[in-house]
C-alpha cells in the first residue's frame, strides 16, 4: 500500500463518475483502499461506473463478503454485469454472500448474452394487470415501495394480461387524467413495440433512434415480460457499437480501451499485424513481379506511394460509408445495390478527376508526357477499384456470416496496394514496350 501522503484526494469529488475517473488514473492496489474507505452505497455506485477491465482488477484484490455487500447496493442490471466478470468460483461465492432473492434475480440476469437485449434489460419496472380500475391501479402504485425509485425516468406502465404477457402500455398521464372507475384494459394502447431478450443491442439501438421512445419492454419467447430498456442506456450501447466498429476495421479486439491491461491488448492485436505482415508482402512480391521495369525506369518508384496511398484513401471513405449504413439498417435488399451503383459511380469520377490532376503533375515534375499517361490511368483503375473493395469487401464478409467491421481496413489496403502496383507497374511495361524504352 503506498503512503499516506500518496493516496489520491477525493474529497472534493461529489460524482461516483469524477471518483470513477480518479480511480483509473491511479495504482489498483490505492483504488480499492479508497473503494473500502467509501460509504458502501457510494462506493458500488463507483463500482458500477468504473471501465470493465479497471472493475475486475479491483474486485479481484476484495473479498467475496465486500464485493457481495457492494452488488445488494446496485440495480440487478448492474450487479449481474459486475458479478459475470468475475471468475467462476468467484461468483459463487460473491452470490452465495448475498439475500437469496436479490441472488436469485441477478444470476437470472447473468444468463442472457451480454450484448443483448437480455443481457442489458432492467428487471425493475412497474407492471399492472389489465383487470383493475385506474383508481386501484394508481393506489398500487403509491403502495409500491419501490415506486419513487422505478418511476423515476420512466414514462411508461406496462400493462400484462391474466397469463402474465404484455397487453399494453398506459402511461403516467392516462393514470391522473383518466376517469379513476375506468379499466385499464379499456385505456392501455396495446399495439407496443418491444423487444425480445435474445435480440442484438444494435437492433435495441437502431429503435430507439428510429421512434425516439422514452423505454422499450423486454419479452421471452413466450410474450411474459421480463424487463425494460430505457433510453439512458441506448447512449453507452450506441457508443459501444461505434467504438467496437471502428476498432474492428483495424485489426482491434473491440474491446480495448486506453485501461485494457498491455498483456491483454497484444493477444488481440498481434495477429491481426501479422495479417497486414502477410499482406504487405503480397503487395511486395507485385512489385517484384516488375523489378525490371521499375530498374529501366526508375522515375515509377516516386509514384508507386501515391497510387496505392490515394486508392487506400478513397477506399477507406466508401468503407466507412458502408459499414456505417449496415450498422444502422440502411443497407438491405435493393439499397445494397444501389450503394454499389452510387459508389461506383464516385470511383469513375473521383478517378477520372484524380487521375487527371496527378497526371498533369507527373508531366510537369518529370518532363514526360508518357508517364503522366501512364500514372493517370493507373490512378484512375486503382480508385475505381477501391470504390469496388469498400463496398464487396464488407458484403462478402457479411456472407460469410462475419461482421463486416472486421478488419476490412487491413483488406481493403490490401486490395488498393496490389491492384495500384499492378496497374500501375503494368500499364507502365505496356507503355515501355510500345515506346521501345
Amino acid at each position: 500500500m503506498n503512503d499516506t501522503e500518496d493516496k489520491p484526494d477525493i474529497n472534493h469529488l461529489d460524482h461516483p463518475a469524477d471518483i470513477a475517473d480518479r480511480l483509473q488514473e491511479i495504482p489498483v492496489e490505492d483504488a480499492v483502499s479508497v473503494i473500502r474507505e467509501l460509504p458502501t452505497e457510494t462506493a458500488s455506485e463507483v463500482l458500477s461506473e468504473l471501465d470493465e477491465d479497471v472493475a475486475a482488477g479491483i474486485t479481484a484484490q476484495m473479498t467475496p463478503e465486500e464485493i457481495g455487500e457492494l452488488l445488494e447496493e446496485m440495480p440487478h442490471d448492474e450487479a449481474a454485469d459486475i458479478a459475470a466478470e468475475l471468475p467462476p468460483e468467484q461468483r459463487y461465492e460473491v452470490l452465495s454472500h448475498i439475500d437469496p432473492e436479490e441472488s436469485a434475480q441477478v444470476a437470472e440476469l447473468m444468463r442472457y448474452p451480454e450484448d443483448s437485449a437480455g443481457g442489458i434489460m432492467s428487471d425493475e419496472f412497474i407492471v399492472l394487470p389489465d383487470d383493475i380500475t385506474i383508481e386501484e391501479a394508481l393506489k398500487r402504485v403509491r403502495q409500491d415501495e419501490d415506486a419513487d425509485e422505478d418511476i423515476e425516468g420512466v414514462s411508461y406502465i406496462y400493462v400484462r394480461d391474466r397469463n402474465n404477457k404484455l397487453a399494453g402500455v398506459v402511461t403516467i398521464r392516462d393514470l391522473v387524467f383518466r376517469h379513476p372507475k375506468r379499466m385499464i384494459r379499456d385505456i392501455l394502447k396495446p399495439d407496443v413495440q418491444y423487444v425480445r431478450v435474445d435480440d442484438d443491442q444494435e437492433k435495441v439501438a437502431r429503435i430507439f433512434q428510429q421512434y425516439h421512445f422514452m423505454a422499450l419492454p423486454v419479452i421471452e419467447s413466450d410474450g411474459r415480460l421480463v424487463g425494460m430498456v430505457e433510453a439512458n442506456q441506448v447512449i453507452d450501447i450506441i457508443q459501444e457499437e461505434a467504438t467496437e466498429d471502428m476498432q474492428l476495421m483495424v485489426g482491434l479486439s473491440g474491446e480495448e480501451n486506453t485501461f485494457t491491461p498491455w498483456n491483454k491488448a497484444i493477444y488481440k492485436r498481434l495477429p491481426w499485424l501479422y495479417v497486414n505482415l502477410a499482406t504487405a508482402f503480397l503487395a511486395a512480391a507485385v512489385v517484384g513481379l516488375f523489378e525490371g521495369t521499375i530498374a529501366r525506369w526508375t522515375t515509377l518508384a516516386v509514384f508507386l506511394p501515391i497510387v496505392a496511398g490515394q486508392g487506400g484513401n478513397a477506399g477507406m471513405q466508401t468503407l466507412t460509408v458502408i459499414i456505417r449504413g449496415m450498422a444502422l439498417g440502411e443497407i438491405e435488399g435493393k439499397a445494397g445495390r444501389k450503394a454499389l451503383f452510387k459508389e461506383s459511380m464516385l470511383g469513375l469520377l473521383n478517378g477520372l478527376a484524380v487521375g487527371l490532376v496527378v497526371g498533369i503533375i507527373g508531366y510537369a515534375w518529370k518532363g514526360s508526357f508518357l508517364l503522366g499517361i501512364v500514372v493517370s490511368i493507373a490512378m484512375f483503375l486503382n480508385m475505381f477499384a477501391a470504390a469496388l473493395s469498400g463496398v464487396m469487401i464488407p458484403f462478402f464478409l457479411k456472407s460469410l456470416k462475419i461482421d463486416p467491421a472486421l478488419a476490412s481496413s487491413i483488406f481493403l489496403t490490401t486490395v488498393t496496394d496490389v491492384a495500384g502496383f499492378f496497374f500501375f507497374l503494368g500499364i507502365a511495361a505496356i507503355a515501355m514496350g510500345m515506346v521501345g524504352m
